[in-house]
């Protein structure tokens, strides 16, 4: 009963956790949302007058369930206010064509393949009647790469000429929802313009010290560029020392991903934790002098955590990973040392209250999991063995931590990334003191740089070789065989079930309680039995996919455990995109990557005649309609079942409609969307199922309500008119 009085914040952050959840599911619940709260504080503050009155201890129960309904109703509210409760001003609300706008980049440059992308913060748009309406809200800008795209940089005004786009939502199923992902950041539109298309108006940074942090990070940048100037070993000292992952090559990320070293490359909680253990190290006995001396050890700490913050150009991953251990920096300085696990809840809950939708976050979800998983798995591991030697026991200490992370994140890591690393216990045995030794170092050059020029020189050069002789070492691990356990897939009550099992069994044996254990074993059992039933629910379906990919007709065939994929036309460099699009619906139905089961429809018998292709899939027929100049006699109507128009190849569908008999005609993506607009129109007027892939996103055929003995096109039907 009295098990949570320890662990006030945690309370009450997971109350302001479910609170953001529900709102996103329940809005409705928040439509008066100010006359709730209201309610709440007025019920309890009467509350607390009556627990003075008549002692605290009859009204507990009450009280506590009060407080934590209006936690639960400010996390609501908070997400409300914050993301969804837009002023008529935002962007969001204009309704018309937009010819030119003007505003102010608010981030620093991130540079993607073919353009650099900014956070673009809006202040005024231009309309194609040429009124200017005052506006405002944040839209991604991606600037074309050229000769001076890169010399923009955070506080630049700029008039650009142009308009800016909603950001449009998954069109294939089980794909990544970036729409999603970025309205979650508060951007719902983008912009692709030319150098050509800006017009730079000064510089005028809305946030000075965020233009300093900024500048520190380029300073730190040229730094790195000019004393580590091999590309890869250069691209990992500016991903591990201040946070710019732009120059990563994916041969890099991929040996560490393989390695379960991937954390490494992100400065997150790792790099905050190493920056906070060597304060610790270093003025950790400042402790031991009495209340001065912690105060002083908690001012110290928090003051280099920050500014380690600054250097790496306060992103979000480094902000959550600095609140985290300022707040533990604090705890161990109070005279009274703090309960870790509700430090960690205050940090949450601090965190949350500035942005509800870190709770959505990979990184955050992560971070916490990884951090609580270590503090309570870890000491408990280590007490199982113990050696005498120091390099052993330090040896065995770092296995711990691994261990103790990987079992409290690998539900997450499963369910966001699909695969496990194997060797993560040796790679991590590297990677970690590697990871101490290079950020120290790192940080050596970036400060000596000003004050001793040609020792920073030699500290890169030192630290250039040892990223290598790691790198070396860590590609080593990623062609062991089976170095990565790939296209694992659970869903959302697979990992909530996951958990629950691993919780109630680590409460089992904590408390020594067999009802507990029994609970997790039962959970368990549930769990089989969700995954068999999801199994046997997959092995009865039949259906035909037609995927919304850019320029290419592509058609999933899926027979239970089996899928074939169909394609007008492939080349080796699209299978990266096409995995990227199709993959993630193949793997959700628990089927094979699309590189192991696909085919090009001329080698499926398809055949050809004036532009035509006709065949089957899966018992259907299939034509497919690809010259915008072909005329043909027909000796009577042609039946089928699905007719594709590629290249704009058929005017009307009242002549469709008078010589062929179909189900369903599909435009593909190889029309313009003038044209599919049009054709949409004309098929509601002639009642003709119509689908456009570029408007309507994919399409799901269940083959199992209409299946239909096979039948096959006589190409005999129709002959070549050469008017």
């Amino acid at each position: 009963m009295y098990f949570w009085n320890s662990y006030p914040f945690v309370r009450l952050t997971i109350a302001l956790i479910l609170g953001i959840f529900s709102f996103d599911h329940f809005s409705s619940l928040w439509t008066k949302s100010i006359i709730t709260l209201c309610l709440g504080f007025l019920s309890y503050s009467i509350l607390v007058i009556l627990s003075h009155k008549f002692g605290f201890y009859k009204l507990r129960l009450l009280n506590g369930t009060l407080a934590i309904s209006i936690i639960f109703f400010i996390g609501g509210c908070f997400t409300k206010f914050i993301y969804h409760n837009h002023t008529t001003s935002h962007y969001t609300n204009l309704n018309a064509d937009i010819l030119g706008f003007s505003g102010t980049i608010a981030s620093p440059v991130n540079e993607r393949t073919n353009h650099y992308r900014f956070d673009f913060e809006l202040d005024q748009v231009i309309t194609k009647s040429d009124s200017i309406h005052l506006t405002e809200g944040i839209i991604h800008l991606y600037v074309r790469k050229d000769s001076s795209g890169n010399s923009l940089k955070y506080g630049d005004q700029l008039n650009i000429y142009g308009g800016f786009y909603p950001v449009p939502g998954p069109d294939n199923p089980d794909e990544f929802n970036y729409q999603l992902y970025l309205k979650r950041q508060n951007i719902y539109s983008h912009a692709f313009v030319k150098t050509s298309d800006i017009k730079v108006n000064g510089n005028y940074p809305q946030n000075r010290f965020l233009s300093w942090a900024y500048s520190l990070r380029e300073v730190a940048a040229q730094t790195i560029d000019k004393n580590i100037q091999n590309p890869r070993e250069n691209g990992i000292a500016k991903a591990l020392l201040i946070g710019i992952k732009d120059y990563l090559d994916n041969d890099v990320k991929q040996a560490y991903s393989s390695a379960g070293a991937m954390h490494v490359l992100a400065v997150s909680g790792l790099h905050v934790g190493i920056i906070f253990l060597i304060i610790k190290l270093f003025l950790g006995r400042l402790r031991a002098y009495g209340k001065w001396g912690k105060y002083a050890f908690g001012f110290i700490s928090v003051f280099i955590i920050w500014l380690y913050a600054t250097v790496t150009g306060l992103s979000p991953s480094v902000l959550r990973a600095a609140t985290m251990f300022s707040l533990v920096a604090i705890s161990q300085a109070s005279v009274r040392e703090g309960n870790i696990y509700n430090t960690l809840g205050f940090a949450a809950f601090i965190l949350l209250i500035f942005d509800p939708y870190l709770i959505y976050s990979v990184g955050f979800q992560l971070s916490f999991a990884a951090v609580i998983g270590i503090v309570y798995l870890q000491p408990k591991l280590y007490r199982l063995l113990d050696f005498r030697l120091w390099l052993t026991d330090k040896a065995w200490a770092i296995t711990c931590v691994s261990i103790a992370a990987q079992l409290a994140t690998f539900p997450l890591s499963v369910y966001y990334f699909h695969q496990f690393p194997t060797y993560f216990l040796a790679s991590n045995l590297i990677v970690i003191p590697a990871a101490f030794i290079m950020l120290v170092g790192g940080m050596s050059m970036l400060i000596i740089e000003p004050i001793y020029e040609s020792l920073s020189t030699v500290i890169g050069q030192l630290l250039g070789h040892f990223m290598w002789l790691i790198n070396e070492m860590i590609s080593y691990v990623d062609i062991l065989p089976n170095s990565l356990i790939e296209w694992i897939y659970i869903d959302q009550m697979g990992l909530l079930l996951t958990y629950s099992i691993v919780f109630t069994l680590i409460a089992g044996f904590h408390y020594r309680s067999f009802k507990t254990i029994f609970v997790s074993a039962s959970l368990a059992i549930t769990f089989i039995g969700w995954t068999f039933f999801s199994n046997l629910a997959q092995s009865k379906r039949q259906e035909l996919v037609f995927y919304e990919i850019s320029n290419k007709l592509a058609i999933d065939h899926i027979d239970g455990h089996q899928a074939r994929l169909y394609l007008d036309e492939f080349k080796n460099e699209e299978l990266e995109l096409l995995s990227f699009q199709i993959n993630p619906h193949r793997l959700s139905s628990h089927l094979q990557p699309i590189a192991e089961s696909f085919s090009v429809l001329d080698s499926t018998g398809f055949k050809e005649i004036n532009e035509i292709k006709a065949g089957m899939i899966a018992g259907k027929r299939f034509l497919i309609l690809d010259s915008t100049t072909f005329h043909v006699d027909f000796k009577k109507i042609i039946e089928t079942d699905f007719i594709v128009i590629n290249n704009q190849a058929i005017k009307s569908l009242k002549w469709l409609k008078e010589h062929f008999s179909f189900e369903t005609v599909i435009i593909s993506n190889r029309n313009s969307n003038y044209y599919s607009r049009k054709m949409k129109d004309q098929a509601t007027s002639l009642d003709i199922k119509i689908h456009s892939l570029k408007a309507d996103g994919s399409l799901k055929i269940d083959l199992k309500k209409d299946i239909k003995k096979e039948r096959t096109i006589q190409s005999a039907l129709f002959t070549t008119n050469p008017d």
